[in-house]
């Protein structure tokens, strides 16, 4: 399957409710939108339902200012036998210059249920896409490394919670 079979593209206008304090789009908006286009990229190669199982990496690398807009792009960067990893890239635009900027960058993994059928390998088709999908097993690696860290950090967590 190409990279571009499980593009997703969607945009918005940074305005009201969406801003923060500094009159930039709030951070957690991303997110939620990121989730979203990424797991439209992530049902795309499984044609089943899916779940989010983490935000990999998340680069707010510019703000995203009022009445700019934000374009994010995704599309499945690496499969295994039940998880795939989706990359977003998150592009800003001034829409009164026309002038377009990298605003972040963000890596996500999808599971897809037992029984599902994931292709054997994703095949990138741009520069950019070979670049990203060349990453994948590296990431993939840490990325597991990173799971293990959060189940024994979960060993060592207090769920009483001290109220005052």
């Amino acid at each position: 399957m190409k990279c571009s079979e499980t593009r997703a593209v969607q945009t918005h206008i940074i305005t009201y409710p969406y801003l923060n304090f500094h009159k930039t789009l709030f951070g957690g908006q991303l997110m939620a939108w990121l989730d979203e286009t990424a797991g439209i990229a992530a049902v795309r190669v499984s044609r089943s339902a899916i779940v989010t199982a983490s935000v990999d990496h998340l680069d707010f690398l510019a703000p995203l200012k009022a009445n700019h807009s934000v374009c994010i792009d995704a599309y499945v960067s690496g499969v295994g036998t039940r998880s795939m990893e989706i990359f977003a890239k998150v592009i800003g635009e001034d829409l009164f210059t026309g002038d377009r900027y990298l605003a972040g960058t963000c890596f996500m993994t999808f599971v897809v249920p037992k029984g599902a059928k994931l292709p054997d390998r994703i095949e990138p088709q741009t520069d950019e896409e070979a670049f990203i999908c060349q990453g994948y097993e590296k990431r993939k690696d840490i990325r597991l490394a990173k799971r293990q860290e959060s189940i024994d950090l979960a060993k060592n967590v207090d769920l009483d919670i001290p109220w005052n």
